[in-house]
């Protein structure tokens, strides 16, 4: 576990786990690292592919607008790669969603999202990775543990375990040791045993579940959109779902339940369940189309986050990132896109390092990782605040709460009439803008006109009730975000 090896430099780092976090981090180490090596436990598909340690990867999946600018400044030629060989570019013009019981207003937009499968964009990523000379790709192999100086104030390098044939082991130094492990990540044991305290955790559970399957589309059926989303009309329903165009000219259809709903796993239940929704376009649209795989189960019990910023000390030369960090309800599509901040968090901390003298470097943990922190609490504020809505929608609210779901509540609204909160509201959900961009004065002002014109069309009608505010406010803001 320990070395004698005491100083650092930019020769080599090591990053556990090959999934969307891993990638991007590799992709920035490999501009500040003559050599970095990439360790993940599966053996990676040659080409399009799902695989067993990305257990989600097979459902629909979001690239919000923030996490595809980082990955086009990262890889340039990636999205023109990608739409080339069949991804799909589209604005929220081409998006069809049903929330707060209306038809969103499809109106032009700026903002581009692009659609295709979750193995379909990986298997992309890292063939542009693999074109980087210094990208070393290590298969079938875990990491067991940490190598560590005598004193155990800084890593050093892992220790490996080979998977295929005889199983054997292996030192690796390293001068960086990422951790993009996934919710899986082994690091809260590894610090233990390293003599550092345990890890503070803040969950909330969710209990979100999936069903999807992807389907071709007949073709005499004449559609005017790209993506459509129907969330659930509250208090009533917690079903949800979304059908979006990807590569292939093939449409994956995504189901989902809030909290302990069954989930379909059959022909017919799976078109029962999209005519159940608030709105049948779902099932209009695929009833007569022809299945192209099995209906694929996910559930995912609850957010979590490792407070790894709070700790006291961290060793050196070590680094948390992705779902081995933190990790958000699926529903909202933040995963891929927070990974690509925190990568992007890293890059600007070794740039900053890199202006020191080889003395003064030190990969220090606990700074670095203070400041992937503020790249993360935006979105699990979003994340968390929404799904406690959701469970809270019975309680007691403070006053201060129930008039912030009220204005949220009329922004959701807005949203299908008012181009201005669209815009708006979309900048935010897509991580390009922050939330006080909901309170500019022209937005404020809608919302204030909006509730005015109300209380004139329904004088003496009371405002809505704490529970019927927040569960419009959650359903309606997870329409907005992918699934």
């Amino acid at each position: 576990m320990n070395t004698g090896q005491t100083t650092q430099n930019n020769r080599h780092a090591v990053v556990i786990g090959a999934s969307m976090a891993g990638l991007l981090a590799a992709r920035v180490l490999s501009d500040h690292f003559e050599q970095v090596t990439l360790i993940e436990r599966d053996r990676l598909p040659q080409t399009v592919a799902a695989r067993k340690g990305v257990p989600q990867g097979q459902h629909l999946h979001a690239l919000l607008a923030k996490g595809g600018d980082i990955l086009a400044q990262l890889f340039p030629d990636l999205f023109e790669s990608l739409t080339s060989d069949g991804a799909i570019r589209f604005t929220r013009a081409d998006m069809k969603i049903y929330q707060s019981g209306a038809w969103n207003g499809r109106f032009p937009g700026a903002i581009q999202i692009y659609s295709q499968s979750r193995p379909f964009l990986e298997q992309y990523v890292r063939n542009f990775l693999a074109e980087r000379g210094n990208v070393n790709f290590v298969q079938a192999c875990e990491v067991t543990q940490l190598r560590a100086t005598e004193d155990r104030s800084r890593i050093t390098g892992v220790s490996l375990l080979y998977r295929d044939g005889k199983q054997s082991e292996e030192e690796l130094a390293a001068d960086l040791v990422v951790d993009a492990g996934g919710r899986g990540s082994r690091t809260p044991k590894w610090l233990v045993s390293l003599g550092y305290d345990q890890v503070e955790e803040s969950s909330m559970k969710v209990n979100v579940g999936y069903a999807t399957r992807i389907f071709r589309l007949p073709d005499h059926l004449s559609l005017d959109w790209k993506m459509m989303m129907i969330s659930p009309v509250p208090p009533h329903s917690r079903r949800s779902g979304a059908v979006s165009l990807i590569e292939g000219n093939r449409w994956i259809v995504t189901l989902v339940n809030m909290g302990q709903d069954y989930l379909p796993d059959d022909d017919d239940s799976f078109l029962e369940y999209a005519r159940s929704l608030p709105q049948p376009d779902i099932y209009e649209t695929i009833k007569e189309a022809e299945p192209l795989s099995p209906i694929l189960i996910y559930r995912y019990s609850a957010n979590r986050w490792r407070h790894y910023e709070r700790m006291s000390r961290l060793p050196d030369g070590f680094i948390i990132l992705g779902d081995a960090l933190c990790s958000f309800n699926p529903a909202y599509g933040q995963g891929m896109t927070v990974a690509a901040l925190e990568a992007n968090t890293l890059d600007t901390c070794l740039r900053q390092q890199s202006q020191k003298t080889n003395t003064q470097r030190s990969y220090s943990a606990l700074k670095i990782q203070k400041a992937i922190t503020r790249a993360v609490e935006w979105p699990w504020q979003m994340a968390t605040s929404v799904d406690r809505l959701y469970q809270e929608a019975q309680e007691k609210q403070t006053w201060s709460k129930s008039l912030l779901n009220r204005y949220m509540q009329r922004i959701n609204q807005l949203t299908i009439t008012n181009p201005l909160v669209a815009d708006r509201f979309g900048e935010v959900m897509h991580l390009l803008k922050p939330p006080t961009v909901l309170f500019d004065p022209r937005v404020a002002f809608a919302v204030l006109k909006l509730e005015l014109v109300s209380h004139r069309q329904k004088p003496g009608t009371p405002v809505v009730t704490e529970a019927s505010s927040s569960a419009e406010y959650r359903s309606s803001t997870s329409a907005q975000s992918p699934v």
